[in-house]
């Protein structure tokens, strides 16, 4: 395949204008003995354009020039290797580069202790099946009987087992669930140095399959003592909208966005309950003296607070505006006097110091063993950020009108049988069948109508948001920034759910859902590692799977192996609008243009 000299095309303008541009291209044949076909290889824009058309020639040249380059492949194949096969095969070689982050970290390593101090007798490793379950979920999520039927679709990958061997040393991962997380939190400290001033801490949960929540079980606890409790798989509040029974997860990351530690709860534990029995835990086994926990106002509720300051350590919550628990801000919020606002006045805060009641918590061992807890009043400060955004109070605005108008359809025709938020904006009054006038006495029937007034109420807090803070010391720019940071975790919150599909959970015994999640959470600590490498140049987790899935080989007959090209999306860059100057993304231009 040879390289076409400069080609130069030129356009012209609606306004009469003529421009050339300049690409440099190549030649190509689709399939043998076909047309030949052109493709550019990088287009330079137009000549006209440029101020300094001698560099600007010379860097095309240059371009052109090394690209004629011929450069030998060689492909190196041991001598013990079969160097016939019956058939083409089409296999993948962009796991090696997840592969070696795997290696990075050391996991093999750690597996392998485990192995040798278990006492494991099974004729296969755990480090091949769990290296394979990793990387697998990353490039093709899908149940673990799918990635079984995918082992010889890797380039030179070592799979010596099989599905039954796949199901039985998911009981042997969760052996040791918490002890390989810790593992890799030392390794990641060790090559990238981990940020835990702030713990980003959240919880979600993942439906299941099955119709009915699971019986009590014995299990072993964090502490490893043997317990009898709920199951895993409970009814609760399915941030999905499911009503199957879910799984909860609560999950810490560090600064960089790299996860830290998780656990997996029943499906009706409450938010704020997963904190208490994840934050003793993080503390004692990461090493960590002091953080400032970041958190959503799930989290937020009086005894984390307190388990938090009696620790020592510090929190950055959101807060509710509306209610009881938020009646008591209500007065500072709607005075206008305190506010500071920008110049372009889009944005305005307010900070204010609340005096509060709390609880020092300390803990007893009873005579049984188990933890007592002991608390005393004592009084405390904290800091509240008050603030609006116009942006987010003209988002909310248009959310109001919509659920208002799905309220009035349903109050005309019942249109909406799911109710698609228009609930919030329906209310039943008893009217005079004959005459429609509201009574309470008999003769009468109920009707729906739109809650205007409820409406009116709620757009008084369009844009306005609360945060709360232990840390006197922090002014409203580092309140806000701290808590921006939480947007890492509702990410990588979206990686598992999407990118690798990690429900609904097919699994049904404890060992097997834990271990499905430490998978889970491993492959997600590989992503991370490599976007924080990426530095400014990270893609996304889709975008790199999507690149890896593409990086296959094709082994033909005769032992050869043949690269074929990997594709991948289109990055959108900002480029000038030519009309106004102004940088915007390249799909917003190309749309702006087709609209012309």
């Amino acid at each position: 395949m040879e390289v076409s000299h400069d080609q130069k095309r030129q356009k012209t303008f609606k306004d009469g204008s003529v421009k050339t541009q300049i690409r440099v291209t190549e030649g190509y044949r689709p399939f043998p003995n076909s047309s030949p076909k052109q493709r550019t290889i990088k287009s330079f824009g137009y000549l006209e354009d440029q101020e300094d058309q001698d560099a600007f020639w010379k860097e095309v040249h240059a371009c052109n020039d090394s690209l004629k380059k011929k450069r030998d492949l060689r492909i190196e194949i041991p001598v013990s290797e079969m160097m016939y096969t019956k058939n083409n095969r089409l296999l993948n070689y962009g796991y090696k580069f997840l592969e070696s982050v795997y290696q990075l970290l050391d996991i093999t390593t750690f597996i392998k202790q485990y192995q040798e101090s278990s006492g494991f007798r099974g004729r296969y490793s755990l480090d091949q099946i769990f290296s394979y379950l990793v990387i697998n979920r990353i490039l093709y999520p899908s149940s673990k009987r799918e990635a079984a039927s995918r082992l010889l679709s890797y380039y030179r990958m070592e799979n010596d087992f099989e599905l039954p061997q796949v199901y039985r040393a998911l009981d042997q991962f969760d052996g040791f669930f918490y002890e390989l997380q810790q593992y890799i939190h030392e390794k990641v400290e060790s090559i990238v140095g981990r940020k835990l001033e702030y713990s980003f801490y959240d919880v979600t949960n993942y439906y299941t399959e099955k119709d009915f929540a699971d019986l009590d079980e014995t299990y072993r606890d964090r502490h490893g003592n043997l317990v009898t409790g709920p199951a895993l798989a409970q009814k609760g509040v399915s941030k999905e909208h499911q009503l199957t029974p879910i799984i909860q997860m609560g999950l810490f990351i560090d600064g960089n966005g790299i996860p830290v530690c998780m656990d997996i709860f029943r499906g009706n534990m409450s938010d704020s309950d997963t904190l208490k029995e994840n934050l003793d835990g993080f503390k004692k086994e990461y090493g960590v003296a002091r953080t400032v926990v970041v958190a959503d106002k799930g989290m937020n509720c009086s005894h984390n607070i307190d388990l938090l300051c009696s620790q020592g350590d510090g929190y950055v919550f959101s807060q509710v505006l509306k209610g009881t628990k938020g009646k008591r801000y209500q007065k500072d919020l709607f005075d206008p006097e305190g506010w500071a606002e920008n110049k372009e006045g889009s944005y305005k805060w307010k900070l204010i110091i609340e005096d509060y009641k709390g609880h020092d918590i300390s803990f007893e061992i009873g005579e049984n063993g188990e933890r007592i807890e002991k608390k005393k009043a004592v009084k405390r400060q904290r800091k509240i950020l008050l603030y609006w955004s116009k942006a987010d109070a003209e988002m909310a605005a248009k959310k109001r009108e919509e659920k208002l108008r799905r309220a009035e359809k349903s109050t005309k025709n019942n249109a909406y049988g799911i109710s698609h938020g228009k609930d919030r904006y329906v209310k039943e009054e008893t009217v005079m069948k004959e005459t429609g006038e509201v009574l309470d006495k008999e003769q009468v029937e109920k009707v729906t109508i739109v809650d205007k007034e409820k409406a009116e109420k709620d757009a008084k807090y369009d844009g306005y948001f609360a945060i709360i803070t232990s840390e006197m010391d922090y002014d409203a720019e580092k309140i806000r920034k701290v808590y921006h940071g939480l947007w890492k975790i509702e990410e990588s919150f979206r990686i598992i759910k999407g990118d690798f599909d990690a429900r609904p959970i097919y699994l049904n015994t404890r060992p097997h859902i834990r271990a499905h999640f430490l998978i889970c959470f491993t492959a997600l600590v590989i992503i991370r590692m490599i976007q924080h490498f990426m530095g400014d140049k990270k893609l996304s987790a889709e975008r790199l799977a999507d690149a890896l899935r593409e990086a296959n080989c094709l082994i033909e007959k005769g032992g050869y192996v043949r690269l074929l090209d990997v594709g991948g999306k289109i990055k959108y860059q900002e480029v000038p609008d030519k009309k106004t100057g102004e940088m915007v993304p390249t799909l917003n231009l190309v749309m702006k243009i087709r609209s012309l």
